[in-house]
């Protein structure tokens, strides 16, 4: 059985290594030109700043499928979550905030955070590296143009004017792309153009000095900015101890733009006075998407099932956020479709 996964972040990973592992075949279609959605930035002083996951939920999704795929070095050391600080609330509310990374949230704190070695490129790695060991097949740079169906359920899709014949497909692509492909299909897409994507700024900051002490975090709920400490083995120069520097990562949770980005400058100087003359490398996104859309928007990635096609992503329904959810849907995705042969 061959089945196409289309989207080659997280949760196409997932997936493709879920169902590498239960014996398919498996070709993984990713648009940009590297797999796991993000890119690392390094420069010649080895200091890492990057724009994907900055800590783990240690009983997470994505945490359990790297210690399955035995990559306890990628998981790095413990953030001290007992060390945060959420200004005019209680330390428990904050970390429901950072668990879910939304201004307001509902959930309950995580008991454990780690701070993954090599930040989000560690990570990618290691889901790339898995499903090498098990023979998923990529095409890079390819965009699938179409979907092919025979009585109601998929046998071929078309990329870059190839037609590849399979059983079924993963669309693992951000609910917009997966709308396109989906609706040129003939398919009911109601529920995707619904989701609506959470637009944040953030900025990385690598800092000569421990800035934001006594603190491992700082939350301010009236801004809706927040600020952790991430620095740690394999984001810092090999010369240095994570304990004599800083990288800071901050989000603007309520908007983004360059005035976004202005006033979370404002809040590092009113809670780390000094960063800027002591800041050695910045990285600014003055606007990048942390959902790809509401709670209330997420999508039932079965729905097309019968179709021989599930939707894997942040967006399907799950009991996770961010990572965690890419990683428990892609999973799942693969799950459902072997149930359903």
């Amino acid at each position: 059985m061959r089945t196409v996964v289309i989207g080659g972040g997280m949760a196409g990973l997932s997936a493709a290594i879920q169902l590498a592992a239960d014996g398919e075949e498996v070709l993984l279609v990713e648009s940009r030109e590297c797999l796991g959605g993000r890119v690392r930035m390094r420069e010649s002083r080895e200091w890492v700043l990057d724009p994907g996951l900055h800590l783990l939920h240690r009983r997470g999704a994505f945490y359990q499928l790297l210690r399955k795929l035995r990559a306890p070095r990628v998981l790095g050391p413990k953030w001290k979550h007992k060390d945060f600080f959420s200004i005019g609330q209680t330390r428990d509310s904050g970390l429901s905030v950072l668990t879910e990374m939304r201004p307001r949230s509902e959930l309950a704190p995580p008991r454990e955070f780690v701070i993954p070695y090599g930040g989000w490129t560690s990570l990618v790695g290691r889901l790339v590296a898995a499903a090498n060991q098990l023979g998923v097949v990529y095409e890079i740079e390819s965009r699938v143009e179409s979907i092919n169906f025979q009585k109601g359920r998929v046998v071929s899709v078309v990329v870059e004017g190839k037609t590849i014949e399979c059983d079924s497909i993963v669309i693992a692509a951000s609910p917009f792309d997966t709308f396109q492909l989906l609706s040129n299909a003939g398919l009911n897409v109601e529920s995707l153009e619904l989701c609506t994507p959470h637009m944040v700024a953030a900025l990385d900051v690598a800092i000569e000095g421990k800035m934001m002490r006594p603190y491992s975090g700082i939350y301010e709920p009236i801004s809706g900015i927040i600020a952790i400490d991430v620095s740690s083995e394999g984001r810092i120069p090999e010369n240095r101890h994570s304990n004599e520097c800083t990288i800071i990562h901050a989000v603007h949770l309520k908007k983004d733009g360059d005035k976004a980005l202005e006033e979370i400058k404002n809040f590092l100087d009113s809670r780390c006075s000094g960063w800027r003359k002591l800041s050695t490398l910045r990285r600014s996104t003055a606007s990048i998407m942390l959902h790809p859309c509401e709670p209330e928007q997420r999508v039932d990635g079965a729905q097309f099932i019968d179709n021989g096609i599930v939707l894997a992503g942040a967006h399907v329904v799950s009991d996770s956020v961010l990572g965690d959810a890419a990683i428990e849907t892609g999973r799942t995705a693969a799950k459902l479709l072997k149930n359903h042969r």
